[in-house]
């Protein structure tokens, strides 16, 4: 079991440990990881309007280690992808029980930056539908794909105190629509002989189905204000 198996359990039992009653309501500085990424967060939660909370976090992400792909036949495929993403976020969050700190959220996140590109070649040729194609022949195929930039979620989640009505764990679960996307397709070689450009229209309306985006977000964050025992003195 990796590293992140152990943690994703861990944030797991914790966020079902944690205790569920009233935290200190003010301005909450932390940490959020998500399946988009890592990155910090500020969220609000008004003293007034308990029910209610905002939060924003600026998350990021980045991949760019090769990949080798074994085939028959001794050959292979080399893939360097270059995918980096930059995501900045707002949530309104509605707390529905008092004690409880299960909660419904809506928002939206802007792609301040988004690149997810491969770029695949080989060094020992292939072997496509029993035809053998030299390296030379197969050339080298640039391949990436764009979201929208603008991308609204929604979900539910839990937010629980682990020290002090302070300290907050919390765990999102939820979905973001990415939009249409769209193919940038560029190649040499082989490909040149295809007629895969005409093809593009149709694999982009094939990938719209994997345009809702799933959500799992982590929170750790600190409240910076003052106590619920402080405001009644």
């Amino acid at each position: 079991m990796n590293q992140f198996s152990l943690m994703l359990i861990f944030c797991l039992l914790s966020t079902v440990m944690v205790n569920g009653q009233k935290f200190t309501q003010d301005i909450g500085l932390g940490v959020s990881a998500s399946t988009m990424g890592v990155g910090p967060e500020i969220s609000y939660y008004p003293e007034k309007y308990p029910h209610f909370g905002i939060r924003f976090h600026w998350v990021q992400f980045g991949f760019n280690d090769s990949v080798h792909i074994n085939l028959a036949d001794k050959k292979s495929l080399d893939i360097k992808p270059t995918i980096q993403k930059q995501v900045g976020a707002f949530y309104f969050d509605y707390f529905p029980f008092k004690k409880k700190r299960w909660h419904l959220f809506a928002g939206v996140s802007y792609n301040l930056k988004q690149d997810y590109l491969f770029n695949v070649t080989t060094k020992t040729g292939v072997s496509l539908g029993g035809i053998d194609i030299q390296a030379t022949d197969f050339g080298s195929i640039n391949l990436g794909i764009k979201w929208s930039d603008w991308m609204p979620a929604m979900g539910f989640g839990y937010l629980g105190n682990i020290y002090k009505n302070r300290v907050l764990l919390g765990i999102d679960f939820g979905l973001s629509y990415m939009g249409s996307p769209k193919l940038q397709v560029s190649y040499e070689g082989f490909l040149e002989t295809t007629t895969l450009d005409q093809q593009i229209p149709k694999l982009e309306r094939n990938i719209r189905n994997y345009s809702y985006y799933p959500n799992l977000n982590f929170q750790l964050k600190y409240l910076l204000g003052k106590s619920e025992n402080s405001k009644k003195e």
